[in-house]
């Protein structure tokens, strides 16, 4: 186990903002990620960067050349590797602190593992299908869901609580349209993915949120945040 020492030398700049208390109640926090691209690869850095001290990260696909403009894990060396393997590489890579565990399989084969003991399921997929059916999945096992979601200069970023039902408000029962890849660029990618880093570890210092059982509209070209739902 690591020392006092060595995690509050690593963390001194995040004390101030969270106390120390809170601090070690990340490092003893268990987390989620699902998707491990654009999203998902800044919320995953930023969660080790909080001191998050068990992150289960999920992704079965692989980077391609057309992944570098947005994904922070996407690099000249990474084309070709499992994302998820990419990014538990990068975070041992940052300090030894956070323990990681990737699995490259469909999150739907994957429950187990994933859901035991996790306290937070971040969203960071890109299909609507797959949010519903990990929204649920959420709900089975009573665990908070931190929801984002990103298109051009736009997203959007929300808290599923365990009681709560948002993916199903968000995007009710309407078929998904499957059309070519959307555009989207880094900086609205990173911006949604800081919100859920945020949420997350609000959810997990059991502060309060506007964004619990509830979203956020972002709007990056004319520069508007605005919360709606129910």
């Amino acid at each position: 186990m690591e020392s006092a020492q060595h995690i509050a030398d690593i963390f001194t700049r995040n004390i101030g903002t969270i106390t120390r208390a809170q601090q070690l109640r990340l490092q003893q926090a268990t987390v989620t990620v699902i998707g491990c691209g654009g999203l998902g690869g800044f919320v995953i850095e930023e969660l080790a960067r909080l001191g998050i001290g068990n992150l289960r990260i999920c992704d079965p696909d692989i980077f391609t050349p057309a992944n570098i403009n947005r994904q922070l894990y996407a690099l000249k060396q990474t084309i070709g590797q499992n994302k998820a393997d990419a990014a538990a590489h990068r975070i041992q890579s940052i300090h030894d602190l956070t323990d990681v565990l990737a699995l490259t399989t469909p999150f739907q084969e994957s429950a187990g593992p994933l859901f035991t003991n996790t306290e937070v399921v971040v969203d960071c997929l890109d299909n609507v299908t797959g949010r519903r059916e990990l929204a649920e999945l959420c709900q089975s096992h009573t665990v908070p869901l931190v929801h984002g979601a990103v298109d051009q200069w736009y997203g959007q970023v929300g808290v599923q609580l365990a009681d709560g039902h948002l993916i199903r408000d968000l995007y009710g029962d309407t078929a998904e349209i499957r059309t070519a890849p959307p555009s989207i660029l880094a900086c609205t990618v990173a911006v949604v993915a800081s919100l859920q880093a945020a949420e997350t570890c609000k959810v997990l210092l059991g502060m309060d949120s506007l964004l619990h059982n509830n979203w956020m509209s972002i709007d990056l070209l004319r520069m508007t945040f605005e919360t709606t739902g129910q």
